[in-house]
């Protein structure tokens, strides 16, 4: 009877259980209403720099903001793991979160008086991006401080659930405020939005093993962290399909407006709308996800996650049907989400907790730091063969990656489920 019971298909889940827990309730709702706030100002700073560089170079004053916003994540990551495993992750996640509110209200000063110029949005874009990559792994970290290990994956989708819901309201909001009041507003809105996530990790009380550091100083806690991820398989091949999933699978993300205008033949309404459909894929396949069973194995998720989002852009590159290519890029988001829930769900569980600031740390550099060097590789590449032809190559190494892990399964399964 037992073993009928363990053969037996299992039942999906509450995608929502993780809300049950009060912790995780307060920093779920404080998390989406600054993210919306974050979103609505990435599109209130775009208007404001194509507005500044009206009649020049927009589209290389708009790629060097990005990239300095991005490129602290790079830089300062690993050195923020190591910090997020020896202080109190809340406490420095507020710290970061009261600087975001601050940069926010300057340039909403800076744009009331108009006295915003490149060069400030450049440095205040540095600054917003040295507190986010100071706070990030520190907010991957805590998770498993704010709720039961069995509820994790569900807490994880969750999350993602939440940014991109953020993702998908945020622009809508922030060009209503734009078209109603003006760019200024949108920034004072988002400094606001930071008091509810400030709040919320206020009230929390997560439940974290702190650790000391140990004679060598922080390089040697740093290498630390970096050879825990090398010596153990299972965390090294998790961050690899990260990495995999980044350089191969988002630059797509970069190229779509080059493929609404020059390929599909639509403007920036077609833009929005398949912006919009991965939106709606990624929260699809978070709540997918949030919903699996709980013994549901993390390696399959992650296989599936990366054939699914290689063979959904590859799709997208072939596509010359408008509506066609909305049903690649929502299953690209879709697959995209199941992937990246399940990788920080595996790394989450197998890292200790003396040492997953710093796992945590190389995930975050794995997705994060890559992107922006990424996009500026797959930009490149489309210039020479075409954007298609680039977004096709991506999604067919992509699919080759995959294809290498339902061959060598056990890479991807913990040591204690690869019996």
């Amino acid at each position: 009877m037992e073993a009928e019971t363990e053969t037996a298909a299992p039942r999906r889940g509450n995608p929502f259980a993780s809300l049950k827990h009060r912790d995780y309730r307060y920093f779920w709702s404080g998390a989406l209403i600054s993210n919306v706030g974050t979103w609505m100002q990435n599109v209130g700073i775009g208007w404001v720099v194509f507005d500044l560089t009206r009649g020049g170079d927009s589209s290389l004053a708009l790629g060097v903001i990005n990239f300095l916003n991005l490129l602290p994540m790079t830089l300062l990551t690993l050195f923020a793991g190591v910090i997020a495993d020896r202080v109190d992750r809340r406490r420095l996640i507020i710290i970061m979160q009261a600087l975001l509110m601050l940069q926010a209200f300057v340039l909403a000063r800076l744009t009331q008086i108009n006295e915003a110029t490149i060069t400030i949005i450049g440095v205040l874009a540095l600054l917003g991006g040295i507190f986010t990559a100071f706070a990030f792994p520190a907010w991957q970290a805590i998770m498993p401080d704010i709720v039961p290990r069995r509820s994790l994956m569900n807490a994880i989708a969750l999350n993602a659930a939440q940014f991109n819901s953020a993702r998908l309201l945020g622009p809508l909001l922030g060009g209503i405020v734009f078209a109603r009041w003006g760019a200024p507003e949108i920034f004072y809105i988002n400094g606001i939005s930071f008091l509810f996530v400030i709040w919320a990790l206020w009230v929390i009380h997560p439940q974290q093993e702190r650790q000391r550091l140990r004679g060598g100083g922080a390089m040697a806690t740093l290498t630390a962290g970096i050879r825990y991820a090398r010596e153990n398989i299972h965390i090294g091949w998790m961050l690899i399909s990260a990495f995999a999933l980044a350089l191969l699978g988002m630059p797509y993300v970069t190229l779509m407006p080059v493929m609404a205008a020059e390929v599909l033949g639509r403007g920036a309404s077609g833009y929005a709308m398949l912006m919009a459909a991965g939106g709606f894929g990624a929260v699809g396949g978070a709540l997918f996800v949030a919903s699996s069973p709980p013994g549901v194995g993390r390696d399959r998720l992650l296989r599936f996650g990366l054939m699914g989002m290689g063979g959904s852009l590859l799709l997208f590159s072939l596509s010359r049907n408008f509506y066609l290519s909305l049903a690649a890029v929502a299953a690209a988001g879709f697959f995209f989400l199941m992937g990246m829930s399940a990788s920080t769900t595996g790394l989450q569980e197998a890292a200790p907790a003396r040492l997953r600031g710093r796992v945590m740390a190389l995930f975050v550099l794995c997705f994060g730091g890559i992107q922006p060097f990424s996009a500026l590789g797959f930009g490149s590449l489309g210039q020479v063969v075409g954007v298609p032809l680039a977004i096709g190559a991506g999604a067919a190494l992509l699919m080759a990656y995959a294809g290498f892990h339902f061959l060598r399964r056990g890479l991807l399964r913990p040591a204690a489920d690869s019996g």
